[in-house]
């Protein structure tokens, strides 16, 4: 989670550790919408590209249906499975410090 906030959402650490979790999945949301808006016009940019290229509305029909944007479905976590997670990372790392004093 954090390797995301910090990389791929570009959050500063400071920032990242105000959050509560909800906001933070809110600013994930956002990113992910952002992306796939970013993303969406790309393909775009390319087949057209591809229609001056090919023409008949088969450059634009190829680039339009074999490039997938959309997650497809249950693949990605839902906030209980983070916070589940969370919850086990934070018992693990209670018992090593149990374990090692």
């Amino acid at each position: 989670m954090r390797a995301e906030a910090f990389g791929q959402i570009g959050l500063l650490p400071k920032n990242f550790y105000e959050l509560e979790f909800d906001e933070y999945l809110l600013i994930r949301a956002g990113f992910i919408e952002q992306e796939k808006n970013r993303q969406k016009s790309v393909r775009f940019q390319t087949a057209l590209i591809c229609e001056c290229l090919v023409g008949g509305g088969k450059g634009r029909d190829y680039v339009m249906s074999s490039w997938q944007i959309d997650e497809q479905e249950g693949k990605g976590l839902t906030a209980d499975d983070v916070k589940a997670i969370l919850k086990q990372k934070r018992e693990r790392d209670a018992l090593k410090r149990l374990k090692h004093g």
